[in-house]
């Protein structure tokens, strides 16, 4: 929904969505630059901004019921950030470090648990408090993405922080269909009818992962994606896929960031494109951010505050404890194991993709899971990227970080 503007001049009032959503592209550049100049922040947090501002004055202000262009828009710059993670995740890692997935089932698994507890104890009910919980589990790829970007964060704490944003993401796309396969056998379903939808979701997911990783890398044995020219071809290749996605209705998640790690894993050279596949993919990377910010639902913030708290803090101590744990058995000192903690706290654009798609499913559910999390990443959305940030450079994997390193 547009501004009320009926009280300006009528050469002015007929403007349509398509200028403000313009100038919101516009403003959202300035405002990231203005938060990295003048406060040191991402540059995403400027954006961010802009589209909590959005929302607050009722521009598209639909939350989970956010109009089908933005949806799109979403998932498409999404995908930009989630194949580019998928393509740095290197799997045989896993393998000669197993304790990296005790460590990733150990954060992910306490934020579940922690947070389904304290959801249950405030009267969600069971379903209810399992999505939550499995939504939480979630570490923004696009935000961790983003940030060790632009700081050009190198090291073991920043690939740590891209693994496990990766599987945790994974964990809780499957989860949610789980429980989604759970409820539908609860409203009456037959057992194989219920889990018809889920099988049918996984194996299409997989099917378009791997033909998007074929199609990839055909394309890099022929081309040189480093070229600006060629990494449209990524990008059109990735609209594609989405497209079958709907189609087909397999993940908008899963496809693009299977389709890198499988893509990474049959060429243990590292893909070499330019960050978010250049100008267009930076330009979705913006619209991302104040998209996400749209779909923020203030009504919802300021009903669930103390809830939005709890689960922020509850969050916080699981992510920080499950990495701690097995943090020095993966080879991590403490300092460096706190740090990760605090780098895996973001939770945004995913975690709405996810709400979003319980809502479709289960109007009433996706609206109770959206209540309970509309406080906790509205907090998130802001403070996420900034603990990211302040993890990489205090552990000395970034430019800054490690000049500070020499000079102690």
């Amino acid at each position: 929904m547009a501004p009320d503007l009926s009280f300006l001049p009528g050469w002015i009032a007929p403007l349509d969505t398509s200028f403000w959503l313009a100038m919101l592209l516009v403003i959202a550049p300035l405002a990231g630059e203005a938060v990295f100049r003048l406060l040191g922040w991402p540059r995403i947090v400027g954006y961010t901004l802009v589209g909590l501002f959005a929302s607050a004055s009722h521009f598209d202000a639909g939350g989970l019921a956010l109009s089908e262009g933005f949806r799109h828009g979403l998932e498409v710059a999404m995908a930009v950030l989630l194949f580019e993670l998928g393509s740095r995740v290197h799997l045989h890692w896993l393998r000669d470090n197993p304790w990296l997935i005790a460590t990733s089932l150990a954060e992910a698994g306490m934020t579940f648990v922690m947070v389904f507890g304290i959801g249950h104890y405030l009267g969600l009910g069971v379903g209810s408090s399992i999505a939550v919980g499995a939504v939480c589990m979630v570490s923004s790829p696009a935000v961790v993405m983003r940030v060790a970007s632009e700081l050009n964060a190198r090291g073991q704490v920043t690939e740590r922080l891209l693994m496990l944003s990766a599987l945790n993401t994974i964990y809780a796309v499957l989860a949610v269909q789980v429980l989604l396969a759970l409820l539908g056998q609860a409203h009456g379903q037959h057992v194989l009818q219920s889990l018809q939808a889920p099988l049918r979701y996984l194996v299409s997911t997989f099917v378009l992962a791997l033909l998007l990783a074929a199609a990839v890398g055909v394309a890099r044995r022929r081309l040189d994606l480093a070229n600006e020219n060629s990494v449209l071809l990524l990008i059109g290749l990735l609209f594609l896929a989405l497209v079958l996605v709907r189609l087909t209705g397999a993940s908008p998640i899963l496809v693009p960031l299977l389709a890198g790690m499988v893509l990474r894993s049959r060429d243990l050279r590292p893909c070499l494109w330019p960050r978010h596949f250049g100008t267009a993919g930076g330009a979705l990377v913006v619209l991302l951010f104040v998209v996400n910010g749209m779909a923020a639902d203030w009504r919802m913030i300021v009903g669930g505050g103390i809830a939005g708290v709890t689960i922020v803090v509850l969050r916080a101590a699981a992510k920080v404890g499950g990495s701690v744990l097995f943090g020095r058995l993966s080879g991590l000192s403490m300092g460096q194991s706190v740090a990760l903690g605090i780098a895996l706290l973001p939770m945004s654009g995913t975690a709405f993709l996810l709400t979003a798609s319980l809502y479709l499913a289960f109007p009433d559910l996706g609206r109770h899971v959206a209540a309970a999390l509309a406080g906790a990443a509205a907090v998130m959305e802001i403070a996420g990227p900034i603990a990211t940030q302040w993890a990489l450079r205090h552990c000395g994997e970034t430019t800054a970080g490690k000049e500070a390193s020499r000079a102690a």
